[in-house]
C-alpha cells in the first residue's frame, strides 16, 4: 500500500509504525514502472534477489571465520523455515538481514565507510537493527587485527558517521510530517505460550531443537570458547533475545540475529552433527510435528502435519481468498466491518484497477472497513470472525453481525 500510494504521487505513508523507508520507497519506484494486478510477483523477485546477495557474503563471512563445513552451514541458515518462507517474500526481513552481512564483511574488510552505509540501509529498513551498532562499534575495538589502535579512531567516526547520515536521511520523511510520533508502534506484543510456540516450530522444528539441545547440554564445558568472534556474536544474540523477551513477537524478528547464531552453531557444532541438524531443520520444511492450528472450535493440534512452507503457502493462499470474500460480502449501506489484519489485503485488492467499481460502490454506500472497533459508530457494524474474536466483549460490538468466513467453516 505504501508502494502504491507513492506511485499515485500521495507523497510517502508508511505502511506502519515506525516505517520501514527503505523498503517501502523501493516499492514504490517499482511500482511506477510494473503492473499493480501482479505487483507482488515483481516484489517478491527483488527480495529474492537480494537474498542471493545474501547469501554470497554469508558464505564468504563463513569462510573468513575458517568454518569447516561451508555449504551445510549456508544451508542451515537460509534453510530456517522463516528464512526460507521470507527469502521470496515482500517483507523486510531478508534486506534487512543482506544489508547486515554485507556491512559485517565491509568492517572484516577494513571498510568502514561501506560498512556504515550497509548498516544505516539495514537501520532503514528495519529500525530495531540499530542493535547492531554497538555490537559492530565494540568489534572495530576488540579485533586489533582489523582496525589497528593506530586506524580504530578514524575508522569508528567514519563508520558510524555513514551509518548516521544513511539512517537518518531514510527517516527523515517520517521525522518531517510524524516528528516523534512515528516510533509508535500499531500491535500489541503477543503472549510468551504463543510466541515461544513459533519459536519452537519456525527455527529448528521439534526434531531439531531436540537434537540440538541435547547436544547443547552434552557438549557444554566446551561451549564458550571466548575470543574476539564469540564475544561479538553472543552480544548480538543477547542483545535480539533481551528485545524478544521485553516484547515477544514475531519470529521472523530475530532473523537478523540467525547468520550469527548459524556462526556460533558451526564452530562449536561442527561435523556429523552440523549435518543432521541441517538435515532436521531442512525437513521441518516438508513435515512438522505437534502443529497448531485454528479451527471452528478453537485450536486444534495434529501430530504430524505438514511441513511450515506448505502451512505458510496454505495461509497465505486462504488469506487471498478471505480478502476476496470480504471485499465481495453485500453489507448494508453505512456499515462499519471490523476486519482485523484483514484491513490492508482488502485495501490493496480495492486499489486494484479490476475492483474500482466495487471500490465506488463502497464508498457510495459509506461502507468503511476498520482493524478495531474504535470507528464502529454507525447503525450497522459487522464482526468479521477470527481475527476479531478477541473483540467481542466490546461494548460497540454488542449488536454486531458476525461473518463467518469460508475458511473458517471447513
Amino acid at each position: 500500500m505504501a508502494a502504491l500510494g507513492w506511485a499515485q504521487d500521495l507523497g510517502y505513508i508508511p505502511s506502519r509504525f515506525p516505517g520501514f523507508p527503505v523498503v517501502e520507497l523501493a516499492y514504490g519506484v517499482a511500482a511506477k514502472l510494473f503492473p499493480w494486478e501482479s505487483f507482488w510477483i515483481y516484489t517478491n523477485l527483488v527480495t529474492l534477489f537480494i537474498t542471493m546477495i545474501g547469501i554470497y557474503f554469508f558464505f564468504q563471512i563463513a569462510h573468513y571465520h575458517k568454518i569447516s563445513q561451508l555449504l551445510t552451514t549456508v544451508l542451515l541458515l537460509f534453510f530456517i523455515p522463516v528464512v526460507f518462507i521470507n527469502a521470496s517474500s515482500s517483507m523486510d526481513y531478508l534486506w534487512t538481514a543482506t544489508f547486515i552481512l554485507i556491512s559485517y564483511w565491509a568492517l572484516l574488510q577494513n571498510k568502514a565507510i561501506i560498512g556504515g552505509l550497509s548498516l544505516g540501509l539495514a537501520i532503514g529498513a528495519r529500525l530495531t537493527t540499530g542493535i547492531f551498532l554497538p555490537a559492530f562499534l565494540l568489534f572495530l575495538v576488540w579485533n586489533e587485527k582489523v582496525f589497528t589502535k593506530k586506524t580504530v579512531l578514524r575508522g569508528t567516526l567514519l563508520f558510524v558517521c555513514a551509518t548516521l547520515f544513511i539512517s537518518l536521511g531514510a527517516y527523515f520523511p517520517l521525522l518531517w510530517r510524524y516528528h516523534l510520533n512515528f516510533l509508535e508502534t500499531l500491535y500489541p506484543p503477543r503472549d510468551f505460550i504463543r510466541s515461544g510456540y513459533y519459536v519452537m516450530q519456525w527455527i529448528f522444528g521439534l526434531p531439531g531443537w531436540i537434537f540440538f539441545l541435547f547436544w547443547v547440554f552434552k557438549k557444554r564445558k566446551g561451549f564458550m570458547q571466548w575470543n574476539w568472534e564469540f564475544y561479538l556474536w553472543g552480544f548480538i544474540i543477547a542483545a535480539y533475545l533481551v528485545l524478544f523477551l521485553v516484547k515477544p513477537e514475531k519470529v521472523e524478528y530475530l532473523i537478523p540475529m540467525f547468520p550469527f547464531a548459524v556462526l556460533w552453531i558451526a564452530r562449536w557444532l561442527n561435523g556429523k552433527h552440523l549435518t543432521i541438524l541441517t538435515c532436521l531443520v531442512i525437513g521441518n520444511n516438508l513435515i512438522s510435528f505437534l502443529v497448531f492450528q485454528p479451527g471452528p472450535q478453537g485450536l486444534k493440534m495434529e501430530w504430524v502435519d505438514k511441513g511450515t512452507a506448505f502451512q505458510k503457502y496454505a495461509a497465505y493462499k486462504q488469506y487471498i481468498g478471505d480478502n476476496r470474500f470480504l471485499v465481495r460480502y453485500p453489507y448494508l449501506p453505512n456499515s462499519v466491518v471490523v476486519v482485523g489484519w484483514y484491513e490492508p489485503g482488502i485495501e490493496y485488492f480495492l486499489e486494484l484497477p479490476a475492483n474500482q467499481t466495487r471500490k465506488n460502490e463502497l464508498l457510495k454506500n459509506r461502507i468503511q472497513f476498520s482493524h478495531n472497533s474504535g470507528c464502529a459508530w454507525r447503525k450497522n457494524t459487522y464482526l468479521v470472525e477470527g481475527p476479531s474474536r478477541e473483540k467481542e466483549g466490546d461494548p460497540a460490538l454488542v449488536n454486531a453481525q458476525v461473518i463467518r468466513l469460508p475458511s473458517m467453516s471447513k
